[in-house]
């Protein structure tokens, strides 16, 4: 799924949306549409203000409001538009959404511990994260494809979305995703197009790339 690699040196920047309550509260949000809270809304104009100076040529977003709102402190920096799409939205977990993470081991340890082993697991009876994947990286890949020549595409999604994502436009196998890790309100990751397809450039950033200067170049 990571596609033929043209040498084009396009980059992905997957960033996640800025603070809400139910961040706070430790709840699972899933699809549920939660708004941001103030300080989520001045997390993502502080990194819309860094993320403009990459100069990006283009928007994605999931359409929840999170997502949105998060996507559009960065256009109006840089006067982009934004297209929402609703295969960006974050992994339906059915019976979790709404749930504490204390309620969710309370009620479906296994199932959890399960998924915390990366068995495909459908939490909540929710979808499968290859199922997220499977919807979501066709969109990122798409819109990739219509960037310039070393070209940005910023993608304003979710958490689990984002890591899904990653794994699969990486290649890796799934069960594999979790050693991704999360990331933290309104940071991001880079991928960048090498010789051999995608890389992972930078992971949970909240600052803007560096030169990679050594052997590994």
């Amino acid at each position: 799924m990571n596609g033929t690699p043209t040498g084009r040196g396009r980059r992905i920047v997957l960033w996640r949306h800025g603070q809400t309550a139910w961040n706070l509260e430790r709840r699972f949000q899933g699809s549920t549409d939660i708004e941001l809270t103030a300080a989520g809304r001045e997390q993502a104009r502080r990194a819309a203000r860094l993320l403009a100076a990459l100069g990006p040529d283009a928007i994605v977003a999931s359409d929840l409001r999170r997502a949105a709102a998060t996507a559009g402190e960065l256009a109006a920096l840089t006067g982009l538009g934004v297209a929402h799409d609703a295969a960006l939205r974050e992994t339906y977990a059915g019976a979790w959404q709404g749930l504490t993470h204390e309620e969710i081991i309370a009620r479906y340890g296994e199932q959890y511990a399960a998924w915390k082993r990366g068995e495909p697991v459908r939490r909540g009876g929710g979808e499968l994260e290859t199922e997220v994947a499977d919807r979501a990286a066709p969109v990122v890949l798409e819109h990739a494809g219509k960037l310039p020549d070393d070209g940005t595409l910023v993608v304003v999604s979710h958490g689990g979305t984002i890591r899904t994502t990653i794994g699969r436009l990486l290649g890796l196998e799934a069960h594999h995703w979790e050693g991704l890790g999360g990331l933290s309100n309104c940071c991001w990751s880079v991928l960048g197009e090498g010789a051999r397809g995608w890389r992972l450039l930078e992971h949970n950033a909240g600052t803007l790339p560096e030169p990679v200067l050594g052997d590994d170049t």
